[in-house]
């Protein structure tokens, strides 16, 4: 695994693809509102755990951190897929999918809480959005053709563990498997940034994204 560490991480200037020019710091509730985010690249399926099960442990919770969607919602989303994935770092457009953990799709978990916990994991990989709506589809009819759902659960889990691990595949061949967190303040800012150096590429990098809802 390469590590890096930077003392001065970059910090990208988010209005030149937001087009707000010193936007940064507006109130929540402003029509310019922003939200600080680092974001890192990781050579390995790994790497990308180790640095999350540090920045869980550092405080981080699992809805501030999102990885990058598969190639097909890219290609949905912007026309085409880059070699480089790590183009799309700071491209606001990207499209994204919440982390899933592999002991959120597990075995044990599932037998545990049974069918209806895979509801929401299945909405985490965005794959409702990128199916139409085929994957709670396909779990229904599951449902009405009499599946226990121990079964459901079983097929459910393997499912969703091959959608959560699709795009970090597809992504690995084009340089790594990207990662944004949201750090919210200075503080927590710099505790993200030598956790995600430590374990990517390159030094992580931060920016400005417009708050969802704001646009």
């Amino acid at each position: 695994m390469i590590e890096s560490r930077d003392q001065n991480p970059t910090t990208i200037d988010s209005s030149a693809w937001t087009g707000d020019g010193g936007a940064a710091g507006a109130d929540a509730g402003s029509p310019n509102a922003t939200v600080r985010e680092a974001v890192a690249v990781f050579e390995s399926r790994d790497a990308l755990q180790n640095a999350i099960d540090d920045l869980t442990m550092a405080g981080f919770q699992r809805h501030e951190l999102s990885v990058l969607a598969n190639d097909e919602t890219i290609r949905e989303r912007l026309g085409d897929v880059p070699n480089d994935v790590g183009s799309l770092a700071h491209d606001p457009d990207a499209p994204r999918q919440a982390y899933i953990s592999p002991e959120d799709v597990g075995s044990g978990k599932g037998a545990a809480v049974g069918f209806p916990a895979y509801v929401g994991a299945i909405i985490a990989t965005g794959a409702v959005l990128a199916t139409g709506g085929t994957a709670l589809a396909a779990a229904a009819a599951a449902a009405a053709a009499g599946v226990g759902s121990g079964a459901a659960g079983s097929f459910l889990s393997q499912w969703i563990t091959d959608k959560r691990n699709e795009p970090m595949l597809q992504h690995l061949d084009k340089g790594g498997i990207l990662l944004w967190v949201n750090v919210g303040d200075a503080a927590r800012e710099r505790i993200a940034l030598d956790i995600l150096s430590r374990h990517a590429i390159r030094p992580a990098e931060t920016h400005e994204v417009r708050q969802t809802g704001s646009m």
